[in-house]
């Protein structure tokens, strides 16, 4: 545990109320859900180191594609996990398994798993190169993903890969790179100088891939499969920067570039709902009514709502992104020491920071 481990609770302590239906998690805040404090702030949720280990382990296997529901995270997750680990011959392999196990069973209980171990992630970016890097890899891999489904998509990812995309995501891997660099500095304010500099050198990047997803998400028909992972890039973007920003302690510009990422992610998809990715996968040549029409519609219902899920999940995780910041404020904690202290955690791998007056 951390210094500041008095100032937040692991998880399992503090959600026992969302098994008993008394508390609700909206992207990254935890509200009362009953009684006389219902809608008010119970918590804020930080993803820790520990998920950064996780997702590192999970990873090492090789490229799993680790965005939205293309990962199993049920019990074949450890196994997969155990099995690298012994063919590593890391010492200790019980209780590291175990750890990983236990991690996995917190995120599955909280019903958190796919937003912490895919792009989104859970609060604010803290969990390293490899981490951040394995997330970058299961955007890039979804979209390859597409290029067996049909002619117009990879049509559309030919026009993607002409647009230099690939240079996209090996440039934004260079600015995560920077900003892992800089928490391992002696000298705090190079540390700062540094994490200023990335924080400016992403923001191209970021309006870069919404200008891609927003072309995806309104061509006709749209391309909304192949739009998905431009805006998890663009959340991944927005978010690396306001980690850059809280990391030097810059609170009022990481609240405005978290505001203004939550609205970009918001004007793309907020208005697309599970019958337009429905009907946009419904096959042109079937008429309606028809027997092949109904099989294809329940088909396509089945494929929208995680996906409508998730998307709902993505902007509400970018819209609470700096909700914490006020609080931080009033406990006196810096934005910088929130993040150290979460970095730092390594038995659970989603913290709260309790909500007070």
């Amino acid at each position: 545990m951390n210094s500041l481990a008095a100032l937040y609770e692991p998880t399992a302590a503090a959600f026992r109320g969302i098994q008993a239906g008394q508390l609700d998690i909206v992207g990254s805040v935890v509200r009362h859900a009953t009684g006389p404090m219902r809608g008010q702030i119970h918590s804020f949720l930080q993803e820790t180191g520990m998920t950064g280990e996780l997702i590192g382990a999970i990873a090492s296997k090789g490229p799993l594609g680790m965005v939205g529901s293309a990962i199993d995270l049920g019990s074949g997750v450890i196994g997969i996990v155990q099995n690298e680990i012994i063919r590593q011959g890391v010492a200790r392999i019980e209780g590291v398994v175990g750890e990983i196990a236990g991690g996995m069973a917190t995120l599955q209980s909280m019903g958190l798993a796919q937003l912490a171990l895919g792009a989104t992630g859970i609060g604010v970016c803290v969990i390293g190169f490899t981490a951040m890097n394995a997330r970058l890899s299961g955007v890039e891999k979804s979209i390859e993903r597409l290029s067996d489904t049909s002619d117009r998509i990879l049509a559309g990812i030919e026009r993607l890969r002409q647009d230099n995309l690939q240079n996209e995501f090996t440039g934004l891997r260079s600015q995560v790179k920077l900003f892992e660099e800089a928490w391992h500095m002696s000298d705090s304010d190079r540390a700062a100088r540094v994490w200023i500099d990335t924080a400016q050198a992403t923001r191209p990047f970021q309006d870069r891939f919404e200008a891609r997803a927003r072309e995806l998400l309104f061509a006709m028909p749209p391309e909304y499969a192949l739009a998905d992972p431009m805006v998890d890039a663009l959340s991944l973007a927005g978010g690396l920067r306001v980690a850059c920003l809280m990391a030097c302690n810059e609170a009022l510009a990481a609240r405005m570039v978290a505001d203004e990422n939550a609205r970009q992610i918001e004007g793309l998809t907020g208005n697309i709902g599970v019958h337009e990715l429905t009907m946009a996968r419904l096959p042109e040549a079937i008429d309606q009514g028809s027997v092949e029409w109904s099989a294809a519609l329940s088909d396509a219902l089945k494929e929208a709502k995680p996906l409508g899920e998730r998307w709902r999940a993505r902007e509400a995780v970018a819209a609470t992104r700096a909700a914490p910041l006020d609080q931080l404020e009033r406990d006196g904690i810096t934005p910088h020491d929130w993040l150290s202290a979460a970095r730092s955690e390594k038995e659970q791998p989603i913290i709260a920071l309790v909500a007070g007056s």
